[in-house]
């Protein structure tokens, strides 16, 4: 057995960062030719908004008035269109009563004016030139409006037809991109549309982690897991937040699905690299999921989908204009259809397995400049039965739940809102005998765990406070705190990192409580018309942590300076903290790539937090005809992180955890078409992640060194559009894992000593490489006011034989050397990846 080696230092990080520095340098000047070869023009420069408020009886201006100008269509995710990338954006008129908004982007817009005294008045806009506007309005008499500039081309919201209307303009996701580079300095800050879901061919139904797995930078463990690897980095170390409220786990199907629709959902973003200071945890990154107000004129609008997986409906109705409420609710159905086939006489074996979720928003407006937002999400699993060959006996739950209500308001020249907010996620199993797969030559291992019960507390107040948007679609300056408490209760079978049969079913009991307070302020910053910055500092107090005290620093500073239009580069640098850390399998599992939860720990004296330093380096281009073009480097550092003992031998009479050190650096290079007939993207990431703990220095679990995404999607006419998406990437690491039974004694002379598996060198092997073609195909066909749409996607296309999830090594042979020596001929196990996978579904829109 190798003796633990000692760190490898040989590589120094001055030579890591100027190779850093050598090949984001050679791709800023790709990009620079790339640019003066194209000629490129500013892609939807932004206009401005202005107008004066007055009284339509005098003339004489309305001081104190609230304007509010909001996207006509309700959200991101709703439909690729023109102003549903925008939020909304108020201003307070002065004594003159005018009001200017600047940087309007060209699309469709909903301006509210309200008064105190005064009938409020409602008018929308049309902007299609890039030249300001002038919107001028009179209260309490007929409003008067100046004739706004129409729009050639309209995309529809969520719950619209698509038949017979013309193909999405040009500029919906250039509009979303530019908002984005708006709200957030970060080069790496990405946002994700409806559009970028449905192109990025995902299991099915949309799906919006698996869409991530398309970005640059992100990656996954196999085909049958929507888990989001975050540059080298586990699922655990990426949080979920839903209207700012932390998600633990939120997939279905064991990891085979998201939790969450993207039909409730508003705008996602998604910061791997510096995230704003009102933004906590997540030591590798953070995925901002944000719902959507309801959109309409009043009338019940709504969608109905059918696919192989499950079925679901979504409502939204606008309730004039001082609110609106927002549902959706999805349930699997293959209990129910396997069930059924039982009925018909036909062969087949009930599935105990169902899920389901709902998640809804409420939007009311109890008085003018006041608004009341509440949200929430409630999603599980149940297994209620047996399992032929697996499982007996089984009753089991698991889910997140959710929710948040949050008042918002406007006082003279500063918006503030106040949230209350409460998470919680569980998973619960009774006893039951657990079978391992039947293997060639290897009897099925067979035990009976006792129950588990793993729970996660979370409760959290915060507040903001920061001026009217006016100039700028990012507040030049923002205050906040936020308050939040955090517990985690486990009580079950010793958690273990492998599915192998525990080597013991003694109880294991852990509970922690954690508060933490914080205050946090950013600011943005132009230095003359070029350089921008963006300092920010959150500061965490509260029970000490082995690693951070009482009073832990979370400063930031990010910078952007503008080559020109087109033309930008940014840079950013900044510390997070993460308290709460996966470190296990929580409760039963039947292999580790399949389980329900994992077992947390929390940090206290003398348990460390994650303490996670990043810096990034970036340039993006516009190049003309819809093509953006981006390069990102980064380097990042997380101490304090809980791992597995890596030490090869038995895995019987281990520690818990071990404390190391996880390094990951790369560039990400990306190329991005967005078009009205057709769209297309290229992203490649080179990046490496390495663990240090134990003395020992190897691989990440989650290193992969190469990844290569293409993706395009054409509509072939109004009513057809195909989409596809190939992905490439080496291996993932692994460590051999060698299971021992009676028999491998007698026939192996191997396994006497134990019956316990061993693990060799950690993560010293990796699976072949991964690749894989997928397609889809959408039609839609109007019946007077219903549309019905269909798809047809095909996984794996090319029918890769994929083998990418290790499940373990056993001895298959043994050879006799010359000398007298034997030795054992090793077999590692792989699960396969999907085959080639047709599915199908129906969309109603109503």
């Amino acid at each position: 057995m190798a003796a633990p080696r000692e760190p490898d230092r040989r590589m120094p990080q001055v030579r890591r960062a100027l190779a850093l520095a050598s090949a984001l340098t050679l791709a800023a000047a790709l990009l620079l030719v790339a640019g003066a070869a194209t000629q490129a023009v500013a892609q939807v420069p932004a206009g401005a908004l202005a107008g004066r408020v007055q009284d339509a009886a005098t003339g004489l201006p309305v001081p104190a008035a609230v304007v509010t100008l909001e996207p006509a269509s309700p959200g991101l995710l709703v439909e690729p269109g023109t102003a549903a990338a925008v939020p909304v954006r108020s201003q307070v008129t002065g004594e003159s009563g005018t009001y200017l908004f600047a940087n309007v982007v060209p699309g469709r817009y909903r301006l509210r004016i309200e008064r105190l005294g005064y009938r409020p008045a409602t008018l929308e806009v049309e902007v299609r030139q890039p030249v300001a506007a002038s919107v001028s309005v009179g209260l309490e008499l007929e409003p008067v409006a100046l004739e706004p500039m129409q729009v050639e081309q309209r995309a529809a919201s969520l719950f619209e037809r698509s038949k017979g209307r013309p193909a999405e303009p040009e500029d919906a996701r250039i509009l979303s991109e530019r908002l984005r580079q708006a709200l957030f300095l970060a080069p790496d800050a990405r946002m994700l549309t409806y559009a970028d879901v449905m192109d990025g061919v995902t299991l099915g139904e949309g799906d919006v982690l698996r869409a991530l797995h398309r970005l640059p930078g992100v990656g996954t463990r196999d085909d049958y897991t929507a888990e989001l690897w975050t540059r080298g980095s586990p699922w655990p170390h990426t949080r979920v937040t839903f209207d700012g409220v932390p998600l633990f786990n939120p997939l279905h199907a064991v990891g085979v699905l998201s939790a969450i629709p993207p039909e409730v959902l508003g705008a996602v973003f998604f910061h791997p690299g510096v995230r704003p200071a009102g933004v906590a945890g997540g030591a590798a990154g953070v995925l901002d999921l944000r719902t959507r107000p309801a959109g309409g004129n009043g009338g019940v609008r709504g969608v109905a989908d059918v696919s192989m997986a499950s079925a679901k409906l979504a409502l939204d109705q606008r309730i004039g204009e001082r609110g609106g409420w927002v549902v959706a609710a999805r349930r699997s159905h293959l209990d129910v259809l396997t069930h059924g086939f039982g009925w018909l006489g036909l062969d087949a074996d009930d599935l105990p397995y169902v899920f389901h979720d709902v998640s809804a928003r409420v939007d009311i407006e109890p008085a003018r400049g006041i608004g009341i937002e509440a949200s929430g999400l409630w999603e599980q699993d149940r297994v209620y039965g047996d399992v032929e060959g697996v499982l007996e006996r089984t009753q089991a739950r698991w889910g997140n739940a959710a929710g948040r209500v949050t008042l918002r308001g406007a006082l003279r020249d500063v918006v503030f809102e106040q949230t209350i907010a409460a998470s919680r996620f569980d998973a619960h199993t009774t006893a039951r005998l657990l079978r391992t797969r039947q293997r060639s030559g290897v009897a099925p291992d067979e035990w009976i765990e006792p129950p588990s019960d793993n729970e996660i507390r979370y409760a959290q107040a915060r507040g903001a406070v920061s001026p009217v948007t006016e100039g700028t679609a990012a507040a030049p300056w923002s205050l906040g705190y936020d308050v939040a408490w955090m517990r985690v209760a486990y009580d079950g079978p010793r958690p273990r990192y492998h599915a192998a049969k525990p080597e013991t079913t003694q109880r294991f009991v852990y509970g922690r409580g954690l508060l933490v307070s914080a205050v946090w302020a950013e600011a943005r910053i132009g230095l003359g018309e070029r350089l921008t910055l963006g300092p920010a500092l959150r500061l965490e107090a509260g029970s000490p942590v082995a690693n951070g005290g009482t009073l832990r620093a979370a400063p930031a500073l990010s910078a952007r300076y503008t080559l020109s239009g087109n033309h930008t580069l940014s840079a950013g640098i900044g510390r997070s903290w993460q308290y709460d850390q996966a470190i296990a399998l929580a409760g039963p599992s039947i292999h580790p790539a399949f389980h329900a939860s994992h077992f947390r720990v929390l940090a206290d004296a003398g348990t460390p937090a994650i303490r996670a330093d990043i810096a990034t380096l970036g340039t993006e281009r516009w190049l003309g005809g819809g093509w953006l073009a981006s390069a990102t480097a980064f380097v990042r550092r997380a101490d304090g992180v809980a791992l597995p003992d890596p030490t090869p031998g038995p895995l019987a009479d281990r520690p818990l955890y071990v404390v190391g050190r996880n390094d990951a650096h790369g560039i990400e290079l990306a190329v991005r078409r967005m078009g009205a007939r057709w769209s297309g993207s290229l992203g490649y990431s080179y990046g490496v992640s390495e663990v240090e703990a134990a003395g020992f220095r190897y691989p990440a679990p989650a290193d992969r060194r190469h990844t290569l995404d293409l993706m395009a999607a054409m509509r072939v006419s109004d009513a057809l559009r195909i989409a596809a998406a190939f992905t490439a990437a080496s291996g993932a690491p692994f460590t051999r894992a060698v299971s021992r039974s009676p028999d491998d004694c007698a026939t192996f002379g191997f396994g006497c000593g134990s019956p316990h598996a061993i693990i060799e060198e950690p993560n010293a092997e990796r699976t072949r490489p991964y690749h894989a073609l997928d397609a889809s195909l959408q039609w839609a066909r109007a019946f007077g006011p219903v549309e019905v749409s269909a798809y047809l996607q095909v996984r794996n296309v090319l029918g890769a034989e994929n083998a990418i999830t290790y499940a373990g090594t056993i001895p298959v042979a043994t050879i006799m050397r010359r000398n007298g020596e034997r030795e054992i001929v090793w077999d590692d196990r792989f699960e396969p990846g999907l085959p080639r996978l047709p599915l199908l579904g129906v969309r109603v829109t109503f």
